[in-house]
């Protein structure tokens, strides 16, 4: 019997959801091949070096690092990390307000207890908070299957598990985080709470939900940096059989008679496939890769609507500083105290959060150690920045600026730190475009606020075959897990094509999952 030819897949970067979509590709028997502009794999998902340091852009924490995770798996099984490569902070950030110190432990119970000794008025609600915080992290998500391959019976099952906790998800997704931290009495907690996530824009369900991920021991940092985790995972692709070339610019994707059949280079070169997965940015997948060409009914009205959808951005500021006097001051890694207000882009800016990498040695150089601070920006910040970056010389002075005001920030908070510090790059969300063509430079999809409603798309593009869209902006509010899941369901989405007859696909999921 002749034997049946491999069928291709071709898929538009190599981020974290494109290595994830090859790797399952592999595993399942398909042929793949991934197409990446940039030399180094990962996206956003990234680390570089500036005079001898290792900078990092991306993982604060990796939600599905507990045992207990349905990600765990998934994870372990695209080689993202191993139970000896995880870093295990023991608190999720301090918040410095009037002088008082306020830490987030990811020990619930000592939390609890330190709460209620800044203010016994506010028990009630404290204790409420630490409840719901552990409940919301067993809310069941569809982890290893998307919704849209569901039996009817497993969605229905899915649905019985959720019913428990809709009072609770309700709740969290109609309160802002800004509502919530304005039930408390003290002035303090009130100020912390409020700070708890950058911006001001967030819901309770997305601060409870980072958190509470921490505080479970299912946010873990991966040794070594985002960079390391994504050339782990590209390691693994190549290892399975998959090829990535580097340096290639996608310009658009070749369909024929409504069907994908390739895609075509920058540099005119074509190549064609059984399958096409673009796993590069949404809005840049659709508007560019598919010439605006088909509607995405879900997506458009998303994008245009910035005040309800907003998509968050930072400018992000790195510093070297002498391991020994970070030390001596006697902080947590991420620490955020107030300050006279600032402008960066659009936004005031009346807070700064550090975060010192010294729990990881590879971010120590001849003892100093990696620090960045986090300013946050979104979609009323980016008008600014695009103007700005038309002038390269004004835009380059002005990232200067601002690592050197913030740099006087630190040092007026921290004396001990007068002229230590060193100012060693400065993203703006003109990098992220840069870089992965990031709709308004935003690290993460649209955020969950109390004005807007969830998202789940199922990857297909309306009116293509053999075409599927992958990456963080299918699910909000993105991030990691979404992207590192929507590469596999788009196999799946393959998988069920491909082989149509029950007995064939369960054998397929069974040898995907593994």
């Amino acid at each position: 019997m002749k034997e049946q030819k491999k069928k291709k897949i071709i898929i538009i970067g190599a981020g974290i959801s494109g290595l994830s979509s090859g790797i399952y590709a592999q595993k399942s028997g398909f042929i793949s091949e991934i197409f990446e502009r940039n030399m180094t794999p990962g996206g956003l998902c990234t680390s570089w070096v500036r005079k001898g340091y290792k900078l990092d852009g991306c993982v604060h924490w990796l939600t599905g690092t507990s045992h207990q995770s349905d990600l765990y798996n998934l994870w372990r099984s695209i080689d993202a990390f191993d139970d000896n490569s995880l870093i295990m902070e023991d608190n999720f950030v301090t918040i410095e307000v009037d002088g008082v110190k306020v830490t987030l432990w990811h020990d619930l119970d000592k939390l609890e207890k330190e709460l209620i000794e800044i203010s016994p008025e506010d028990t009630k609600l404290i204790k409420k908070f630490i409840k719901d915080t552990k409940r919301i992290v067993n809310v069941p998500l569809p982890y290893v299957n998307s919704m849209s391959d569901m039996s009817i019976y497993r969605v229905l099952k899915t649905g019985i598990m959720m019913v428990p906790y809709l009072p609770l998800i309700i709740k969290c997704l109609t309160t802002s985080v800004i509502k919530f931290s304005n039930k408390f009495k003290s002035p303090i907690l009130r100020k912390v709470f409020a700070t708890i996530m950058p911006g001001n824009k967030s819901n309770l369900y997305q601060a409870l939900y980072a958190f509470g991920t921490c505080a479970s021991d299912s946010g873990g940092v991966p040794y070594g940096g985002s960079l390391a985790m994504a050339n782990r995972i590209a390691n693994n692709y190549e290892h399975l059989g998959g090829f990535i070339h580097y340096g290639k610019s996608v310009k658009e994707i070749i369909i024929k008679k409504n069907k994908a059949v390739g895609i075509r280079l920058t540099n005119g070169e074509e190549h064609y496939a059984d399958y096409v997965i673009s796993s590069t940015d949404l809005h840049h997948s659709i508007n560019t890769l598919l010439n605006n060409q088909y509607y995405f009914r879900h997506f458009s009205h998303r994008f245009k609507n910035e005040k309800n959808y907003p998509s968050p951005s930072c400018v992000l500021v790195h510093y070297s500083v002498d391991l020994n006097k970070f030390n001596d001051l006697n902080i947590t890694n991420t620490f955020e105290f107030e300050t006279t207000p600032f402008i960066v882009g659009n936004s005031a800016v009346s807070s700064i959060r550090m975060r010192c990498y010294k729990y990881d040695k590879t971010f120590i150089n001849n003892g100093r150690v990696t620090m960045n601070v986090l300013i946050h920006q979104d979609d009323d910040d980016f008008p600014f920045w695009n103007e700005l970056n038309k002038n390269k010389p004004s835009y380059n002075q002005f990232k200067k600026e601002i690592g050197l005001i913030i740099k006087q920030k630190i040092e007026e908070r921290f004396p001990s730190l007068f002229n230590d510090l060193e100012l060693l790059d400065v993203v703006t969300p003109m990098t992220f475009v840069r870089y992965t063509n990031a709709y308004h430079g935003a690290y993460m999809c649209w955020g969950l606020t109390n004005n807007n409603s969830m998202l789940i798309h199922n990857g297909k593009v309306p009116g293509v075959k053999n075409l599927f869209i992958s990456g963080q902006w299918l699910q909000m509010p993105g991030g990691l897990p979404i992207a590192m899941m929507s590469g596999k369901f788009a196999i799946d989405h393959i998988i069920k094509k491909e082989y149509q007859f029950p007995i064939i696909n369960l054998f397929r999921t069974i040898k995907n999952n593994n």
